[in-house]
């Protein structure tokens, strides 16, 4: 048995073969249009972001001393929303030697999944050179 088209196809199917060239033309060239648009305007946007640690990535401390932590800076879509950092990894005790690893995040729709790691030096722990050399 076949099947009859419902009255709104119909209508749609004439709408689309009466639709004109040039208007199909023009509909494709505002979509490339809006499209480059689009991308400048976020390029010029986020031009100037920026997430990085305020001073060394490696820092080097003796048992006992005290670390003061810089942070990190974070510019977001040209906001600038360093206090959304947050900082996990290792719980550094500088009354021990070790090697401790301090992990920066923010809870950021442009920064994501992006962390930044400190490393932190204690003493004379074994393999402190690795991370000093490179």
């Amino acid at each position: 048995m076949a099947r009859r088209k419902s009255n709104a196809a119909k209508t749609a199917e004439r709408a689309v073969k009466k639709t004109h060239t040039a208007t199909i033309i023009l509909a494709v060239l505002f979509l490339i249009v809006g499209a480059v648009a689009g991308v400048l305007v976020s390029r010029n946007l986020t031009k100037d972001d920026r997430f990085v640690l305020n001073g060394d990535e490696v820092v080097r401390i003796e048992v006992g001393g005290t670390f003061a932590d810089e942070g990190a800076t974070v510019v977001s879509f040209g906001k600038d929303i360093s206090s959304k950092v947050a900082v996990g990894g290792d719980t550094l005790n500088a009354g021990q030697e070790g090697i401790y690893q301090l992990v920066y995040t923010v809870d950021d729709f442009r920064w994501g999944d992006y962390q930044l790691v400190r490393v932190v030096i204690v003493g004379d722990p074994e393999g402190a050179e690795d991370f000093l050399n490179g």
